[in-house]
């Protein structure tokens, strides 16, 4: 009796290995797009906020609750952006005929657009603390302190970054705090 043989199947066989083989390669083709497109994404600024004007945080109406009725404007701009801030003024005067005794009432705003500004506010505050000369300010924002040189009360609160000015004009050095803190909760409540 003679046994029937057949050959071998190789075909299949190496069919089978080719696919393998190729669906590897479109897995690790695949794997490499989507590593390039997520570096491509996370290396580029997304604008998650959008900036704040200072004026719109410190109104007319306050302007003149602080200084008198005669308050007039002084400073207004819109935010100026960069890649992950924007940054915008406001200040207003009394009114007083005197101008060494004029008092102002100013707020520069650092406004962080996207999670690398908030980030960016945070670092350059702190690395800003003067290391003499300042009063740390308790319960006011995330963080806060005062400047006593030049008179200027800084607030980290969120992902804005203020720094108010109040007092006389001509003499930033002799603002107090309890005058700067009254109209920080004023602009910031």
């Amino acid at each position: 009796m003679t046994e029937n043989t057949q050959p071998e199947a190789t075909e299949p066989t190496s069919y089978k290995k080719e696919l393998i083989i190729g669906t590897i390669v479109v897995v690790a083709v695949i794997g490499i797009i989507a590593a390039i497109w997520l570096q491509i994404y996370n290396s580029t600024p997304k604008i998650d906020y959008q900036p704040t004007a200072a004026c719109s945080t410190f109104t007319d109406a306050e302007a003149q609750e602080l200084l008198g009725k005669s308050a007039f404007n002084t400073t207004s701009d819109n935010p100026i952006q960069s890649v992950n801030t924007a940054t915008s003024r406001c200040g207003y005067a009394d009114g007083n005929s005197d101008t060494e005794k004029i008092i102002v009432a100013a707020i520069i705003m650092r406004s962080g657009l996207n999670d690398k500004g908030v980030e960016q506010n945070k670092t350059e505050f702190a690395k800003g603390t003067p290391t003499q000369g300042f009063e740390v300010v308790k319960d006011l924002g995330d963080s806060a302190y005062f400047n006593q040189s030049n008179g200027q009360l800084n607030v980290l609160d969120g992902r804005n970054w203020f720094i108010f000015s109040y007092g006389i004009g001509s003499t930033p050095e002799t603002n107090s705090v309890e005058d700067a803190v009254k109209f920080a909760q004023k602009v910031l409540n």
